[in-house]
């Protein structure tokens, strides 16, 4: 089954001016539970606290200037959503939000919670629609095309839902030392390489660095008790101002489509243990990227 999502212009805020998220979140939840299907008993100052304390482990930020607050509400009987422009950027966790959009969904059902935040963030990461939103005067206007384009669905969670867009690309004529402070830099074990149109041709994972350089017999080794005082990097600074990503990438990765269902995605990093799934289209350009901690973050701590 299919619906549209319930939205209408007074759950529009356009050209809010606010002072710090906490204020921004308040008028925003007073907007979103006057929304018919939202429970009577449900106060706006519990869903803020909520929301604050879930950003201590998740900063909601999408893309640039786009931020989506989440959260389950008892009571609730299907997806709602508040969305806000802001007249001033307004900093939030080390960068800043331009657009605001609150979603609450009931707990029984995180699927369509997940569906709906997927879809409105592919949405708005698009420049053109991004643009159409912050320029936008007319709530009614606006609440008709959001509500039009972004439905729920009664259908698997797929991998376009949970993946982390991908903006950071790494190609395979870079310094292999660059890539080192990159991947430090952003948090992560493993680096998708990509060509100068975007597809993917390999991954350097934080195991291939670490392995760099060390002599083959050690992997045959039970202890390395009797050579603890071996410097496993020795080798690997002796030349690294020489070595470009293209001389340690490999292509032992695993790759889906952005339809392919979250169950697909689980296997490849529970059984077949790949460290991240790299979602891409059919030429095989880099769309998003999935490791362990966004399924977690996405479905489990939804």
């Amino acid at each position: 089954m299919v619906q549209r999502v319930a939205l209408d212009p007074r759950r529009v805020l356009l050209g809010v001016h606010a002072t710090d998220r906490e204020s921004l979140l308040l008028q925003m939840a007073n907007a979103l539970l006057t929304a018919p299907g939202m429970p009577e008993a449900a106060a706006p100052h519990h869903l803020v606290e909520a929301l604050l304390d879930r950003e201590d482990g998740d900063n909601f930020l999408v893309d640039e200037g786009i931020v989506v607050p989440h959260a389950r509400l008892p009571g609730v009987l299907g997806p709602r959503i508040c969305l806000a422009t802001l007249a001033e950027p307004l900093p939030w966790a080390g960068d800043v939000a331009r657009v605001v959009v609150l979603i609450v969904g009931p707990p029984s059902r995180p699927g369509a919670l997940l569906q709906v935040m997927g879809r409105l963030a592919r949405l708005l990461i698009d420049p053109e629609n991004r643009a159409r939103v912050l320029q936008a005067t007319d709530p009614t206007a606006l609440a008709a095309w959001l509500q039009a384009t972004v439905r729920e669905e009664d259908a698997p969670i797929l991998a376009e839902d949970i993946m982390r867009p991908s903006h950071g690309l790494f190609h395979r004529d870079l310094p292999l030392p660059t890539l080192t402070q990159m991947m430090a830099e952003q948090n992560l074990d493993a680096a998708g390489i990509t060509d100068a149109d975007r597809r993917l041709v390999g991954q350097v994972t934080a195991d291939d660095l670490f392995t760099h350089g060390i002599p083959d017999f050690f992997r045959q080794l039970k202890s390395v008790s009797f050579i603890a005082e071996f410097d496993p990097f020795e080798k690997y600074f002796e030349k690294d101002h020489d070595l470009h990503v293209r001389d340690i990438m490999n292509q032992d990765l695993a790759t889906c489509g952005p339809h392919a269902t979250a169950l697909e995605v689980v296997f490849l990093l529970s059984v077949k243990r790949f460290p991240k799934v790299y979602v891409v289209d059919a030429e095989r350009r880099l769309l998003g990227v999935i490791d362990r901690i966004r399924v977690l973050d996405r479905i489990f701590n939804l």
